[in-house]
This record gives C-alpha cells, structure tokens and sequence, in this order.
C-alpha cells in the first residue's frame, strides 16, 4: 500500500490545475503566459507550505536556501518563516 502525504487544499488545486492543463497543454512548447501563471503558483504553495528546518550538529537550517535560523538547543517556535527566504517552517 502506497503511503501518500496529506495535501492542503492549495496543494490539491494546484495539482489539479498542473495534472489536467499543464501537463496537457505544455508537452515540450513553448510556455505561454497560462503555463507562467501555474508554475509561479506552484513555487508560491511550496514556499507556504511548512516544512522542517533541518537539524545539524549544532544548528538548525531552511529546509529550501540552508540558512541558518536556530541553534540546536534553542528552536524559535514562533519564527513562522526563514527571514531569508520566506519559507514557512514547522517546529513540530
């Protein structure tokens, strides 16, 4: 059995909007401003869904540029993005 993670609804529309008219209309052409307009979202869902900050010896980093954004011993729960990137982190 498969496991499959979770989508939020942005991610489920985005996949949709991808699978179904991307996919279907790009195939190797040039990108029109439809494509553009899609694939700029999808980095925008990516970026606003939470990810975990990597672990390291003695830091924690951006899963997305590696930026430092903690110490190992002291996580910043209420730091909600990477103040170089903007990508939005889960402390969980």
């Amino acid at each position: 059995m498969e496991r499959r993670k979770k989508m939020n609804k942005y991610q489920e529309s985005l996949r949709y909007i991808i699978d179904k008219y991307i996919d279907m209309h790009y195939e190797g052409k040039p990108m029109n401003e439809d494509t553009k307009h899609a694939l700029r979202l999808r980095e925008l869902v990516e970026r606003a869904t939470p990810k975990k900050p990597i672990a390291t010896k003695h830091t924690r980093r951006c899963p997305v540029c590696n930026r430092q954004i903690s110490g190992i011993n002291n996580a910043h729960p209420n730091r909600k993005f990477c103040p170089n990137c903007g990508q939005a982190l889960d402390w969980r």
